[in-house]
Parts: structure tokens; C-alpha cells; sequence
């Protein structure tokens, strides 16, 4: 088994687009038929109430972030599907919310290292991409996902660095989808540029972003239905799973006790040793004790998902100062680690 595909797209968000659906077309494809036929299956939505669903948050993404509208477009140019299919992969975590225990990140404001394992359903991992953009005005970012989206797991060249959890609360989308949201946060020239997308995103969403900077700003933002919570750096250290850190006590429900054991073993090992560096966080990050609480866990099959497995399909590392990030493949902590560098 090797790394992930990778491509290096430039020119406009259009072009960019194009150049990411006709490189990984097949996967696309692929990607969109998976959640369409299988995992969506699960939604109360038939296929119609899917496609306004869609064309509803193509609605939404063409008024707030035109270019990433624009982008997604040339994706679905590019790969031969239909437009609605890529908008609703963009939008898959709002329209499945589904309750998979998944994904554990850290940061550290010292080193300004940051980093997580992310954790979803075994047929992806083989899909993932790593895409480097080039804007014609220059700014680079490189990002890791899914076939057909615009974010998920990134860092730019301007320093910024975004991680994600899902959270679990009823919503209705009336800002821009999450990994739509870290497509605009990759492409910020700057981390009060990123602020501010983080400010006009809207809120009707679910999930978690760690968003952190060269120079050792960072926010961690919660958006659970209609409220948000903003969580600053403690004692230098941002820590989160998938459950609302900004509701307290209220957030550690018996239903999210996986998620509650990540974050204390997180905790406990990042108390355990003064150091903050990458190789801690890499170390936290390929812990695989605890089973089924482990923060790099082996596949193991899903009680959401009937017939699939899930488990860490990724571990991310960023070294926002130096502008580079690490990735390694799949639940194994000897696997070794791509890099890619702006």
C-alpha cells in the first residue's frame, strides 16, 4: 500500500476545479455513487428531496463563496457528473450528521504544530487526494480529501493550518457547509482573513474546527445547531474529539463516551511530557492503546454503517511555521508519512 494520489492544480478556482475532477474523474465518480447508493441510504431523504437538498446549498455556496461555487462546478466539469452530486458531497457531513465515533486533533501554540487522525469508512481511504493549489495571484495551500471536495484537511501557504471533529446536533443548514468552510479558510491570505471567514460562515451545522497559525494564534470553533462556541488555547495546548467542549459538563453524555476517552487520553498524554513538539504530537497521534477508544484505531465495523468498517483513514501533521504537512495512511502507526511543503 502506498500514499495518497496526489496532483498540483493552478490558475483560477475554475480551472483549478477542472484539473481536479478530470485528474481523479474515475474517483469522483466513485466517491458520489458511494454516498449516493449507500451511505445517503440511511437519510429520511429520497433521491428528489436529495437533489434539493443539493441545489439548495448550491444556492447557498454561490452566494457566499462564489469562488469555491466555481470550483466545485469545474469538479463536476471535470469528472462528468452531474453538479448537484459534487454540492451534496461537499455537503455529506451536514446531510448525514451521522453519529461515528471519528477524529481526534491537538495543536500545540508553542511549536505551532497541529495535527489529527482522521477516522471514517474504509472504502474512502483508498479515494483520498492530496491536491497543492496554485492561485494566479500566488497563493498556495494543499489540501487532503475526499474525490470531489474543495477542503477537509489542510494548510496554506499563508500559514494557516485547519483541522475538523463532527459534532451531533439537529440542524438546518443556513451557512456554508463545513468542508466548503475549510475550502475558504485555505484559501484566506492571512490569519485575520481566515477570521473573518470563520465570523461570516453562518451557523445551522454540526462539526469542529481547529483553525490555527504561524506565529501561535489559533481558535477552536464549535458549531453545534444554532449555537457557537469559541474555545482559546490552555496553557498553550488545544485539544478536541466530537463532543461540544462550549456546553461543559452538559457536552460529556453517555452517548458520546468514546469521544469523552479520547479527549482524556489526550489530555493525560500531552500532560504526561513537557515536550510540544512534532514528534510528541506524532507519538500522541499513533497512540493505539485503549481499543475501540484509541485515537489511531483499527477498522472495525460500524453500527451506523451496516456492511462497512471504520476506523483512522488518516494522520495529519502541520508545521505551520515551516508550511508543512505530514500525512500517513491508513490505522498504522509504522505506515511511513508523505510530505508536502509550500
Amino acid at each position: 500500500m502506498g500514499g495518497f494520489a496526489t496532483l498540483e492544480a493552478s490558475g483560477d478556482a475554475g480551472a483549478r476545479g477542472r484539473a481536479h475532477g478530470e485528474a481523479f474523474r474515475a474517483r469522483v465518480e466513485r466517491a458520489c455513487a458511494f454516498y449516493l447508493d449507500d451511505l445517503f441510504a440511511g437519510v429520511p431523504l429520497d433521491g428528489a428531496a436529495l437533489r434539493a437538498r443539493a441545489e439548495s446549498i448550491a444556492a447557498i455556496v454561490a452566494a457566499q463563496a462564489p469562488p469555491l461555487a466555481a470550483e466545485i462546478e469545474g469538479i463536476a466539469a471535470g469528472a462528468g457528473v452531474p453538479p448537484w452530486q459534487v454540492y451534496l458531497l461537499n455537503a455529506r457531513t451536514e446531510v448525514l450528521n451521522a453519529r461515528v465515533d471519528e477524529c481526534s486533533a491537538l495543536y500545540f501554540a508553542g511549536t505551532c504544530v497541529q495535527g489529527q487522525t482522521w477516522d471514517w469508512v474504509e472504502e474512502l481511504e483508498a479515494l483520498c487526494v492530496v491536491i497543492t493549489h496554485t492561485r494566479p495571484d500566488g497563493h498556495r495551500y494543499v489540501a487532503f480529501g475526499e474525490p470531489g471536495m474543495v477542503g477537509k484537511i489542510g494548510l496554506s501557504a499563508a500559514g494557516v493550518g485547519v483541522c475538523l471533529n463532527i459534532l451531533f446536533a439537529p440542524h438546518d443548514l443556513s451557512g456554508l457547509p463545513v468542508h466548503v468552510l475549510i475550502g475558504a479558510l485555505l484559501n484566506a491570505g492571512s490569519w485575520d482573513a481566515a477570521r473573518v471567514a470563520l465570523d461570516g460562515a453562518g451557523r445551522g451545522k454540526a462539526s469542529h474546527l481547529l483553525v490555527g497559525s504561524a506565529g501561535g494564534q489559533a481558535v477552536s470553533i464549535e458549531f453545534f445547531g444554532d449555537e457557537r462556541h469559541l474555545l482559546e488555547p490552555a496553557d498553550g495546548v488545544l485539544l478536541h474529539t466530537n463532543h461540544c467542549l462550549g456546553r461543559g459538563a452538559a457536552g460529556r453524555t453517555a452517548a458520546l463516551a468514546n469521544s469523552c476517552a479520547r479527549y482524556d487520553d489526550l489530555a493525560r498524554q500531552v500532560a504526561a511530557s513537557p515536550a510540544r513538539d512534532l514528534a510528541r504530537a506524532r507519538d500522541i497521534l499513533s497512540s493505539t492503546a485503549g481499543g475501540t477508544d484509541a485515537l489511531l484505531r483499527a477498522y472495525r465495523e460500524s453500527e451506523v454503517f451496516p456492511g462497512h468498517r471504520v476506523g483512522s483513514c488518516a494522520t495529519v501533521l502541520m508545521e505551520l511555521d515551516e508550511r508543512r504537512l505530514h500525512l500517513r495512511r491508513g490505522p498504522h502507526a509504522d505506515a511511513p508519512f508523505q510530505v508536502f511543503a509550500l
